[in-house]
């Protein structure tokens, strides 16, 4: 439910995959019903089609936060106080994509997803950005 984005979508897929497979499961454990029968056939065949859909939107939503892992990281190089070229007063220059990424690495984190270095070294630092 308040799952950081990536992590939602990750949840998602695992969970509908695990909703699945159960039944499938017990399908594959009556021998009988599978041999021979093509209505058998084609609901694994639909079952493998579904599961490999799920499977790579998984991968694509883990991909795809991999690579926006080391934009994020950019926003570390900036400067963190800036000050506005007309009227002279200063900003904070601070990325907010660094936060999320704090955010999306612990959830992942719990869930058992893979963490990149980089990320897990951003979210060692974590007191230093709050």
């Amino acid at each position: 439910r308040n799952a950081a984005p990536v992590t939602g979508n990750i949840l998602w897929a695992k969970l509908l995959l695990r909703r699945i497979e159960d039944p499938m499961r017990r399908f594959k454990g009556h021998s009988s019903l599978m041999q021979n029968s093509k209505d058998a056939k084609k609901i694994v065949k639909m079952y493998n089609k579904v599961a490999r859909a799920l499977v790579e939107f998984e991968t694509l939503w883990h991909n795809a936060w991999i690579k926006s892992i080391e934009a994020a990281r950019s926003g570390l190089q900036a400067t963190l106080i800036v000050r506005h070229p007309r009227t002279h007063k200063l900003f904070v220059n601070f990325d907010r994509e660094i936060l999320q990424l704090i955010r999306e690495t612990k959830s992942l984190q719990r869930v058992h997803v893979v963490i990149p270095q980089a990320a897990r070294m951003v979210l060692h630092q974590e007191d230093k950005f709050k």
